[in-house]
Parts: C-alpha cells; structure tokens; sequence
C-alpha cells in the first residue's frame, strides 16, 4: 500500500506527512477515529517498547559515564566515552518526547505552542546526534588520514558544547517559521500549515539536509577507516603462515588456530570503532529516504518510525564495547572469574596450576613470531588512542 505525501514533515517518530496538497487528510489511507494509534496501528506498541528500552539504556549509559569518569579522571579525555554519554541525552530526550507522541490523547489536548516545543526537542536532538557521530567521524578520520594528533587534541574538548548548541540553534525556527502547526490525531502526526514548496525547503534546510549530509559523511569515514586498516588484514595472513621453533612445539597452538585468533582480533577492533559511525546510518536513513520520496510504501513509513527508536539501545551497545573501557571491562571480566573460582573450589581439591600443569605457552601470549604484526599495527594504534 502506497501513501501520497506532498507535504514532508515530523510526524510521530521524526518521519512522513500524509496530507494532501489542500490539507485535507487522505481519505483512502487515514483510518477512522476508532484506531487508537492512526497509520501505525499495532506497530505503534512496538515503537512504544522500543523508546522504553531506548530510555533506559540511555539514563544507564550516562549513569555509567558519570560514575566511571569520576573513578578514573583520565576518562575525561577520550571522546568516545564523553561522546556516547551526550548521545544518551540525545536518546532520552527523544525516546521520551515520542512516548507522549504515541498518547494520542494527550497531543491532542496540547496547544499550538507546545506542539512546536515537541517539534524542536525531537528535531534538535536528532540533529545534535547526528552532529556528535560525525565528530566521532572527524576524530578517527583525522587521526588515521594525518595523523595529526596536536589538532585533534585541540579541537575534541569542544564537540559536546559545539553540537548541543548547533543542533537546537540549528532546529529552533520550528518555534516560529511555519504558518500553523496541527496535530491529527486519526494519522497521529504532525501537520505544518503552509506553502507546500515553501514548507518543504524550510523543513529541509532546518532539519533533514543535516541529518543527510551527517549519514553521508559517516559513510565516508566507514569506509575510509576499512580502507586503511586493509593492510593490517593482509599483514595478518602473511605473519601467521610463519613457522617457527615456538609453533613446532607440542604444547603451543596450532598454527591455524593462531592465524584465526589474530584476524578475529583485527575485525573485532575495526567493527567496535566503526560502531559510532554506523548507528546513525541504521537508525536515520529510513526517515531521510522516505522524506526523498514524493510516494513511499507503508513498510517504509513504519520502519521510518521505528528506528530512531532504537537509537538508545544502539548506543549502550556500543558504549559497552567501547576501546576507552577495555581495561575496566578486562578487569571486571577477571574479577568474575576469580568469584567463579573460588565456588568451584572445594576443600581438599587442588588447581592445575598446583599440580604442576600450568603451561608456560598460551595463546594469548603472542610467540616472537608476531613481532611483526604488533609492530604493523600502526593503523588500528591510531584509532585506538584516539578513541
């Protein structure tokens, strides 16, 4: 099922107008009042949940950062976590304006001027989000491409004040710009009353071309930063095709096993970097292509409206992988193994290390075989202290 739209707008997740050219509501598409939530129907109980989680995940993310930044006060200086904790405010900030969206009764009760509040907090957190991923971007981008370190120094204090204040400054002419701004309850959304070129340039010069070019950029960078960590990659395969004294010993990992282990470790690093990069490309490029087209089909409209709702979730995940955190995350995972230990031991029992069989070669002890591949991995380094 397709939907006309002519005038491209806010409705309840940041998404598509479906009103006609003359205002009036389309006749085939608008469900009768009886439907508690408009064109989203059911789907807007998933959206509900999801901005839920989202909340959530968002309040543990800053409550985290807080905590760890006042443990660790070296925390302080890596933008990856300052960055993701005013992304989290971004999220909850959103995820709640859109819980009060999905009331329809509620919207309908609210006046004009409130109405343009929830327009700007929804469109300026969006935009700010947006604009703290690509200084991610900016971040690794100039450290992997220049590696200039003096100027991204300089310049990573400023992103959270810089993108809060660009963000909402950006969005505030939704308080003022357009003729009148309507809720319709039976399409649950947003209706902006006036010219519909003039509306539609507005709508994108104050919103949807930032939100775009953020997405473009950062698909840039994505692919940049895969660009130069290839060589890594490929210095992987030929370090691991060595053979040495160490390999030929029967108590060192086989060969095949090591080589796997290292280019696991290789992805791994590049995927938890490139996680910042690819959450607003997830979560907005369903709205920025429905709000492109002049028809868009129903699953389109739902899926414009319930991704952004995932952005929180999408966040915690990648603040929990984090390269900043690795050495807190280590120690907590060493720390659950000892409890773990201490329960299996009983009296009386005693340890492979007491019995004498605590081998002296590990595989997480890299052999002087892998000399190289440590001293290759200039690229990855970069991002990581970075980060």
């Amino acid at each position: 099922m397709d939907f006309s739209i002519s005038h491209i707008i806010i409705p309840s997740s940041q998404t598509l107008m479906l009103v006609k050219k003359d205002g009036a509501a389309i006749n085939n598409t608008v469900p009768p009042p009886t439907k508690l939530h408009g064109q989203l129907d059911h789907w807007a109980i998933v959206g509900y949940g999801f901005n839920i989680s989202s909340t959530v995940c968002s309040a543990l993310v800053i409550i985290a950062g807080i905590v760890l930044a006042l443990h660790n006060r070296q925390l302080q200086s890596r933008p990856t976590l300052r960055i993701s904790v005013a992304i989290a405010v971004c999220d909850m900030i959103y995820s709640i304006c859109n819980m009060f969206i999905f009331n329809n009764a509620y919207m309908s009760k609210l006046s004009e001027l409130h109405l343009r509040f929830f327009l700007w907090l929804m469109a300026g957190s969006t935009v700010t989000f947006v604009l703290l991923s690509s200084c991610m971007g900016l971040q690794v981008l100039l450290r992997v491409l220049t590696h200039n370190q003096h100027l991204t120094n300089y310049i990573q204090p400023w992103y959270e004040l810089v993108c809060f204040i660009s963000g909402f400054l950006i969005t505030h002419p939704y308080m003022y710009l357009f003729h009148q701004v309507r809720w319709i309850p039976t399409a649950q959304l947003f209706f902006l009353d006036d010219e519909l070129s003039v509306s539609r340039r507005n709508v994108w010069l104050i919103h949807w071309l930032w939100v775009f070019a953020g997405i473009v950029f950062l698909m840039f960078v994505t692919i940049v930063s895969f660009i130069k960590l290839l060589p890594t990659w490929r210095e992987v395969d030929k370090v691991s095709n060595i053979r040495t004294p160490e390999k030929l010993d029967i108590l060192d990992t086989p060969p095949m096993a090591v080589r796997n282990n290292r280019q696991k470790y290789v992805r791994t690093a590049t995927l938890r970097i490139s996680g910042y990069f690819l959450i607003p490309i997830i979560t907005q490029l369903m709205v920025v292509v429905g709000n492109l087209l002049s028809r868009a089909p129903y699953w389109l409209f739902v899926m414009a409206n319930i991704m952004p709702a995932t952005q929180g979730m999408l966040n915690m995940t990648a603040f929990i992988m984090s390269p900043s955190l690795d050495s807190h995350r280590k120690a907590f995972v060493r720390g659950m193994h000892r409890i773990g230990h201490r329960r299996r031991r009983s009296p009386g029992n005693t340890t492979n290390s007491e019995m004498g069989l605590h081998f002296p070669i590990s595989s997480s002890q890299p052999s002087s075989a892998f000399n190289t591949y440590n001293s290759r991995k200039v690229e990855y380094s970069y991002l990581q202290n970075s980060v």
